[in-house]
C-alpha cells in the first residue's frame, strides 16, 4: 500500500514539475519577445520623461553637471512675462499659436478627405488597389524626403512653380507647409478608415434602402456612426502628430518668413540655443515641454469625453429604435 502511495505521489510531483516547467517556459517566451521592447521604452521614452520633468525644477544650461533648484520659477518665467527675461514667454506662446494654427488648418482635412477618399474606395471602382497604393505611397516616404521635394517644387528661382515667392510670403508659406502635409499623411488615415467602412453590416444600408433613404443620409446616419472608433483613433493621433509638427517648417521655411511659421519645437530647441546668455536655457525647455505635453493631454481626455457622449447617445437611440421595430412587428 505505502509503495503505491508513493508510486501516486511520484507521478503527481512528475506532473507538478512538468506544469512548473511550462508555465516557466510560456513566462520565458514573453520576456524573450517583450523584454526588448520593454527595456527600450524605458530607456528612451519613460527614463526621458522623468528625467525631464525633474529636469524642468532646475537651473542650468545645455551640457552643465551642476544644476541649480528653482522650483517653479521655470514655468512662472513661462506664464507670466518678466520684461528682463522675456523669451520664455515669448517663445512659448507664439510658438503654441502657430502650432494650434497648424493643428485648426490641417486636422480637419486629415479627416475629412481620407474619409471621402475611403468611401470613393469602398464603391470598388476599377484599379481600386491601385489608387489606395498611390494614395499611401507618400506616407512611407520621410519627412526629409517629402520636404525636399516641395522645396524646390515651389523654390521661386528655379521650382516647378515659378513666378510666385511661395516661401517669401508668410500666408503662401503657411499654405506650402500645409498642403505638403496633406499630401504626406493623407493615405494614412484613409486606409484606417477604409478598413472600417468595410466592417459595417451591409443589411444596415439594405434597410435603409428600403425606407427610402438615399446615400447621402446612409453616409450620415449609418456609415460615420458605425466607424466612430476608426474616426476617434484617426482623430487623436493626427491632433498628437500636428501639434509634434517639426520637419515642414524647419526644412522648407526654416520657420520664416519674419517667424511666421516657427513651430513650437523650434522654440524649444530656440531656447536651448540660449545658455550663452547665462539663463539656464535647458531648464525652462523642460518645463515648456512638460507644459505642451499636458496641453497635448488635456485635448486628447477632451476629445475622448465628447466622443464616448455621442456614441453613448447614438447607442441609446439604436436601441429605441429596435425596440420600436420589435413593437410595430
Amino acid at each position: 500500500m505505502d509503495e503505491i502511495i508513493t508510486f501516486e505521489q511520484r507521478i503527481e510531483e512528475q506532473k507538478k514539475a512538468s506544469k512548473r516547467s511550462a508555465e516557466i517556459s510560456k513566462w520565458l517566451t514573453v520576456a524573450l519577445f517583450f523584454g526588448p521592447y520593454l527595456f527600450f521604452f524605458v530607456l528612451f521614452f519613460v527614463y526621458p520623461l522623468i528625467q525631464g520633468i525633474v529636469d524642468s525644477f532646475f537651473f542650468f544650461n545645455f551640457g552643465d553637471s551642476e544644476k541649480t533648484f528653482v522650483g517653479w520659477q521655470n514655468y512662472q518665467n513661462i506664464l507670466i512675462r518678466n520684461p528682463d527675461f522675456p523669451q520664455p514667454y515669448d517663445y512659448f506662446n507664439e510658438g503654441l499659436q502657430h502650432t494650434i494654427l497648424f493643428v485648426v488648418l490641417t486636422v480637419p482635412f486629415l479627416i475629412l478627405i481620407p474619409l471621402i477618399l475611403a468611401l470613393l474606395l469602398n464603391k470598388k471602382p476599377w484599379g481600386e488597389g491601385f489608387f489606395r497604393a498611390l494614395f499611401f505611397l507618400p506616407n512611407v516616404l520621410s519627412v526629409s524626403t517629402v520636404c525636399l521635394i516641395f522645396k524646390f517644387l515651389f523654390n521661386n528661382d528655379f521650382g516647378f512653380v515659378k513666378g510666385f515667392p511661395f516661401l517669401s510670403d508668410p500666408v503662401s508659406a503657411w499654405i506650402v507647409i500645409v498642403f505638403t502635409t496633406l499630401w504626406w499623411t493623407v493615405g494614412n488615415n484613409m486606409v484606417i478608415l477604409n478598413a472600417g467602412i468595410k466592417q459595417v453590416d451591409k443589411s444596415l444600408y439594405e434597410a435603409a434602402a428600403i425606407d427610402g433613404c438615399g446615400e447621402l443620409k446612409s453616409i450620415i446616419h449609418i456609415t460615420i456612426p458605425q466607424i466612430a472608433n476608426q474616426v476617434l483613433i484617426c482623430s487623436i493621433t493626427t491632433i498628437i502628430a500636428s501639434f509634434n509638427v517639426y520637419g515642414q517648417s524647419q526644412l522648407i521655411t526654416m520657420g520664416g518668413p519674419d517667424d511666421a511659421t516657427m513651430m513650437f519645437i523650434q522654440r524649444v530647441l530656440e531656447m536651448l540655443k540660449l545658455p550663452n546668455r547665462g539663463v539656464g536655457g535647458a531648464g525652462i525647455a523642460n518645463a515648456m515641454c512638460v507644459l505642451f505635453a499636458l496641453i497635448i493631454l488635456a485635448i486628447s481626455l477632451i476629445q475622448l469625453y465628447v466622443t464616448r457622449d455621442k456614441k453613448d447617445s447614438h447607442r441609446r437611440l439604436f436601441k429605441k429604435q429596435h425596440a420600436y421595430q420589435k413593437t410595430e412587428a
